[in-house]
Order: C-alpha cells, then structure tokens, then sequence
C-alpha cells in the first residue's frame, strides 16, 4: 500500500503553474509536503517529509528532505523524531515512551527552511467484530495454468456509514517458505500485502494475495477522514478534478490516525 498511497501524496505535491501571472495555486517558494500516519497501539515510524515538484517536470515524486526537525505533540508532551536509515526523507520515534492509544489527539511538527509546519489528528476507535471464515486455507498446488482457482477466506467487520477501511496480511513465520516453486524467481521475499481502501463489510482474501505457507496475520485498519479525503481525491475523475485536500498548515500533504483489529490464519497447500 506504500505504492499506493506515495501515488495519492504525489497529487497533493504537484504545483500546478498557471499561464496567468497570479494564480492562488502558485506559491512564491517551494512548499514541504508531509506524509505521516500513526496507528494504535504500534510504534511510531511512517513519517515521511519531501518537497512539492511542477507538473511540468518529469520527476514522479518531490524530493526526500532527510534534515527537517520532526516531533510529535500529545498532552504537551513534545516527542522529538529522528531520520530513518537511508536517504527516504522517513523519520521515526527510538524511544519506547510514546503510546498511541485510540481517542489520543496529535500534532505535528516540522520546522525546515525558516518554516514551521503544522499537522493535527485524532487515532480512530478501532474496526468492530472483526472476523475470518476459516483458520485455515489449503491452497491446491495442482491448479495452474487456465485452470480457474476460485478458494479463498472472508474477513468481515462491521461497516459504519461513509468509512473506509483497509486490510495488512502479514507472513509470521521465521523462515519463508513459497506457496508453489514454480514461481521462486518471482518473489523477492516481500511478506506483507496490503488492500487499497474499501467502503464495505468484508474483504476476501485470494490465493494471488499470498505469496508464502504459514502462519498470516490480517489487520483491519478503520481510516480517519483526513485520509479519506486524500483517497477520495485520488479517485476523482480526472474530468472533474479538484484540489487535493491537506490538514497541514504552511505546507501539504495529511496527517492521519489509524486504528486496527486482528485475526489470524494458516496456510497450507495440498496436491490433491
């Protein structure tokens, strides 16, 4: 879902030049683009800072700013962040102090280039009555080709009106072991997957969301409306196209709270 959710950022980070000499859409100086999402009960470590780009150029994306002063605000308490590893513009939190619990209020801080950035957010209560219709999912290896494979398991939760949710499948075991060997030169040991948002009950999980046999986690994020406004945007048709939204003060991009539930389940494969 990073992939996915870099492509919706990217939207907020374009700056759109105008043939006219003043347009409200052209800033007289590069803006910071703020990516940053926070999730109950889990360590701080999805903060990303980068830099606006024009339409006009070829570049995808806004450059990483890996040298910003980041923290996190929560009943004044000030949580200073550091650079993650590698030149990606991400910052985390080292210490083990700061919890993100559901109903917490955050805020934001980035100051860089003279400028103080400012972001706001509220951590969602989590899905409810999470649920999968099976613990375990055997998967036939025999099925290949065009030979259709129509297996799957359900996670299901209770839908609340206009709200988005997304699921994270996660491989636990130790050591990884391919679900079928006629596909290991295709798989670089990635062992999550992650839905785009839906606005519904259920998720089914298929066989080509797995990659590896075991033991899977699935974790059902509720999503709050900032970043539902951003997804939103991103789906707008282009014949109709808006400006992106941002809860971020002197600068763009979002600022949102996660909050999730979890269930498990195993896979096996059989050659029946």
């Amino acid at each position: 879902m990073k992939r996915f959710i870099a492509l919706l950022l990217s939207a907020t980070a374009i700056i759109f030049w105008s043939c006219e000499e003043e347009s409200p859409l052209l800033p007289e100086s590069e803006l910071v683009v703020v990516r940053a999402y926070i999730y109950a009960d889990e360590p701080v470590t999805d903060v990303q800072i980068a830099t606006t780009y024009s339409i006009t150029s070829e570049d995808t994306a806004g450059l990483p700013i890996n040298d910003a002063l980041v923290s996190l605000e929560k009943n004044g308490q000030i949580y200073t962040l550091v650079p993650s590893a590698g030149d990606s513009g991400f910052y985390h939190y080292q210490g083990d102090d700061l919890q993100v619990n559901v109903g917490d209020e955050f805020e934001i801080i980035v100051e860089y280039g003279g400028e103080r950035i400012t972001g706001e957010t509220i951590v969602p209560s989590p899905p409810v009555n999470v649920s999968i219709s099976a613990e375990q999912y055997v998967i036939d290896t025999s099925v290949f080709g065009f030979r259709s494979d129509t297996s799957s398991v359900t996670v299901n939760w209770n839908q609340e009106d206009d709200t988005y949710y997304f699921i994270v499948i996660e491989n636990k075991e130790p050591t990884l072991v391919l679900i079928d060997e006629r596909f290991s030169g295709m798989f670089n040991g990635n062992r999550s997957f992650r839905s785009r948002p839906v606005q519904e009950d259920e998720y089914t999980i298929r066989r080509l969301d797995l990659t590896y046999q075991g033991l899977h986690e699935v974790r059902v994020y509720k999503v709050n409306q900032e970043y539902a406004d951003l997804y939103e945007f991103g789906v707008q048709d282009s014949r109709n196209l808006n400006e992106p939204k941002s809860n971020i003060s002197n600068g763009l991009g979002v600022f949102a709270g996660f909050s999730s539930a979890v269930v498990h389940f195993n896979v096996a494969t059989s050659s029946d």
